[in-house]
């Protein structure tokens, strides 16, 4: 398959929040093999990192979905204009939240990354 035409998917977790990041990575590969993307792999950070360095990294890797193990954890830490440029998987409750276009349903996106989201 041409590398332009991959859908990529990522795992993130702030490292923090998380006590064993191998579950998590396993867990992402699954999601991402099951909807049928090509798994990037784990991307990990910390409180110490910028969290809005993970808006690069997904700009420039054209990461389409983003798996997190839990977005109410990841809520006011991540950039919300990061719901604009991918998908985001929340692994604790299973949901997958489309940005704006493409499949996102016609009454409009919530942004889950936004400060009133509910999840």
């Amino acid at each position: 398959m041409d590398d332009e035409n991959t859908s990529r998917a990522m795992g993130y977790v702030c490292v923090d929040l998380v006590r064993t990041i191998h579950d998590l990575d396993l867990q992402a590969r699954r999601v991402a093999r099951r909807l049928g993307y090509d798994y990037a792999g784990l991307t990990k950070s910390s409180s110490l990192i910028v969290p809005e360095a993970l808006l690069d990294h997904v700009a420039t890797h054209r990461i389409e979905l983003l798996i997190v193990p839990d977005l109410g954890h990841l809520r006011g830490r991540i950039p919300p204009e990061l719901a604009e440029l991918t998908d985001i998987h929340n692994l604790a409750t299973g949901q997958t939240h489309e940005r704006p276009g493409g499949y996102a349903p016609d009454e409009g996106a919530t942004n889950p990354l936004a400060a009133d989201a509910q999840t």
